[in-house]
């Protein structure tokens, strides 16, 4: 079994549970109810506190901060977690706060697997991001904001407290979402609008041409329909044997609270 590989400079409590092969950089410091799986590489100075799990493989960067109470003059309850999935890349100076008990929410900030999380990225209290995503520098999540899987944000986009963004959007740099953002889509600018569909990055993922071309036709009927939203949408539920690919976008637009994002 591999040793983990600690910096003298580093201090990490007794109580703190380290994996097989989990590299720790200098001056970092690691609370007693942290759990970092094997192989995990943490730079210097980082901060990783709380009840905050972290997975396998995982690299994270120096100035790094995890599992710190969450940012809510209301909640300072200590029982609430982080739990990090494997293989990230975490860069340098990113901010994960824990999350709260409040809004019904289970007190949980959870991160996925194979995200690449760029330079002062931050996560609020009770976000959750999936998998496969890429967020570019200082990308925002306000509290309670629910990010999908394979999602690409540009750089300074921020997310107003209570968003989401569906699986498979693009978020353009320097935008600022107030509403949700439906899958497949992509949106850009200061109040966050729709404008087309993610068409080279659905192709990267493997969507096929007919799959796109399906997809396409379900935002042309909701975005493009020159309808208000409420009578698009009950016109799609109305389709007899619709394609799979439209679930995904229904039941995002079935469980939104905040709304949708305008067309641009």
């Amino acid at each position: 079994m591999k040793q983990p590989l600690i910096h003298p400079t580093a201090i990490i409590d007794p109580k703190a549970e380290l994996g097989a092969g989990v590299a720790v950089g200098p001056y970092t410091v690691i609370g007693p109810e942290v759990v970092i799986g094997d192989e995990t590489v943490i730079g210097n100075m980082v901060t990783l506190q709380g009840k905050t799990t972290i997975g396998k493989k995982n690299r994270i960067g120096a100035y790094t901060s995890i599992g710190m109470a969450a940012q809510d003059k209301e909640h300072w309850v200590d029982d609430c977690l982080v739990d990090i999935g494997d293989e990230n890349d975490i860069r340098e100076y990113v901010s994960i706060h824990r999350g709260t008990f409040k809004h019904d929410e289970p007190g949980i900030t959870k991160i996925g697997s194979h995200n690449q999380i760029m330079v002062y990225c931050h996560f609020a209290h009770d976000t959750t991001l999936g998998d496969n995503c890429m967020l570019a520098n200082n990308s925002t999540l306000g509290g309670h904001v629910h990010f999908g899987s394979n999602i690409v944000t540009g750089g300074l986009s921020a997310y107003h407290q209570f968003t989401r963004v569906g699986s498979y959007a693009m978020v353009g740099g320097m935008s600022a979402c107030f509403q949700d953002v439906p899958p497949y889509c992509m949106c850009t600018g200061p109040r966050g609008m729709i404008f087309g569909i993610n068409r080279v990055g659905l192709s990267r993922k493997g969507f096929d041409t007919e799959q796109i071309a399906q997809i396409q036709d379900l935002y042309n009927r909701y975005f493009a329909s020159k309808k208000v939203p409420s009578k698009a949408f009950q016109e799609i539920l109305q389709v007899k044997n619709p394609p799979e690919v439209w679930g995904r976008f229904i039941q995002f637009i079935e469980t939104s609270v905040r709304g949708i994002a305008p067309k641009g």
